[in-house]
């Protein structure tokens, strides 16, 4: 997560300085916490602030007004002024900071840094997940797809060793799993191919233009299946599941899936319903699950996870 904040802000063409962003971020969660705050009480904070250099100094008038337009600017955040009780401001789109995207990610990034400067003696005690490499070609894939130019990637996959060269259409980005993607149209290819940020070992941003299909969407590519791996073995089909104990509280805070739907809530157990391709990756989730998931329907699937379960019993039993 870290290293993909620093790449984005050492992008950010209207910020001058990582400095100026983090005043931004200062100044928005001083706004969050205090609700509705006036200029004077930001002001006030200002001054006690590790951010403010100039420590008797606080945020004039005119510094304040610039950095709501750069903050609106960039990350989509709106401070206004509530006239009617007495000049304070407040954030009107806070939601915004819920929803998942990059702008989200380097704000809430950079508001935990924030505190770290503030509270050094604390930060062995927050960790981040690792994410396996590759954030590095984030900003160029970005400008390439932004642009609408071929990629060079070298690209070394897991199931076959070798490296390879490909000049592909970058058409998207996606993060699952703690990895990062890219979707691309390799040309006089039919369909598009998923590569791993991480096993990408460089790329050229190249100068040859393509066309984009602009009919082509990101989400809805997706939308049948959990992560990135999108095998034609599996069609699209109803499944059925039920969750025992605690389990189904976590599974109904952050759904598996997006079609995932309540159809039964007993004493003991909740039933789930999905349209979806049950391939590897969400037969994955329900064994994460262990005995506290059962899948009821279909039945093939039933069987698969069954058969599976039976597999993994026995690299545990007595030899």
């Amino acid at each position: 997560m870290a290293g993909l904040l620093f790449i984005f802000v050492k992008n950010f063409k209207m910020a001058t300085s990582v400095r100026l962003i983090r005043r931004y971020v200062w100044l928005v969660e001083t706004i969050l916490r205090a609700g509705r705050i006036s200029l004077e009480d930001i002001n006030n904070k200002w001054i006690n602030s590790s951010l403010n250099e100039d420590v008797e100094d606080g945020l004039p008038e005119r510094t304040f007004h610039r950095h709501r337009e750069a903050i609106a600017d960039l990350f989509g955040i709106e401070i206004r002024c509530d006239r009617s009780n007495g000049n304070v401001y407040y954030i009107r789109n806070e939601e915004i900071l819920d929803k998942p995207s990059f702008t989200a990610s380097l704000f809430n990034g950079l508001a935990i840094d924030n505190q770290l400067i503030d509270n050094p003696d604390i930060k062995d005690r927050i960790q981040y997940e690792e994410i396996p490499g590759g954030t590095k070609y984030l900003p160029g894939i970005i400008e390439a797809i932004s642009k609408n130019l071929l990629i060079e990637i070298h690209y070394r996959s897991f199931n076959d060793r070798r490296l390879k060269e490909f000049k592909v259409e970058p058409y998207g980005l996606k993060q699952a799993s703690r990895r990062w993607y890219l979707i691309a149209h390799i040309p006089d290819y039919e369909t598009l191919t998923v590569f791993a940020l991480d096993r990408i070992e460089a790329i050229n941003i190249t100068n040859e233009k393509f066309k984009f299909d602009k009919s082509w969407n990101l989400d809805s590519y997706f939308d049948e299946v959990i992560g990135v791996n999108l095998e034609d073995d599996y069609e699209s089909e109803d499944v059925k599941i039920r969750v025992y104990g605690h389990q189904r509280h976590y599974i109904e805070t952050l759904p598996l899936h997006k079609s995932q739907k309540l159809v039964k809530r007993e004493k003991e157990y909740s039933e789930y319903s999905f349209r979806l391709r049950p391939e590897y990756e969400f037969q994955h989730e329900i064994l994460k699950m262990g005995f506290n998931a059962e899948v009821l329907s279909p039945l093939w699937l039933r069987d698969e996870i069954k058969w599976q379960a039976k597999e993994i019993l026995k690299f545990y039993q007595e030899k």
